[in-house]
């Protein structure tokens, strides 16, 4: 497939679009129930929406080879670390960084 880097700009405004949508979705909104549901969804939509881009701009399939593993492990690690309290509705950014085994909870 040729490259089509005409698409460059619908990429930058869908970022743009998906990082208004996570913060308002993320800090702003406080239905607990549509969080927890909705949370995987756009984690793995966005990555399949970038995993697409990449594919329309670059046009070539190597080019995937790397994309899509990079993309299943930070979908992965996103779906692990970060959570919704049942209780308040706040994002939780649990973070990768362990102080003696323990791992440490930080409010997002």
């Amino acid at each position: 497939m040729r490259p089509h880097p005409e698409v460059a700009p619908l990429f930058i405004a869908t970022w743009i679009t998906l990082g208004i949508a996570s913060v308002w979705f993320l800090y702003f909104d406080r239905n607990i129930a549509r969080k927890k549901r909705l949370l995987p969804v756009f984690i793995i939509g966005s990555g399949a929406l970038f995993a697409m881009f990449v594919f329309l701009i670059s046009g070539d399939l190597r080019v995937m080879g790397m994309v899509v593993p990079a993309v299943v492990l930070i979908s992965f690690l996103n779906l692990r670390i970060i959570r919704i309290c049942s209780s308040c509705g706040r994002t939780i950014n649990s973070g990768l960084v362990r102080k003696s085994g323990i791992l440490l909870q930080v409010r997002g």
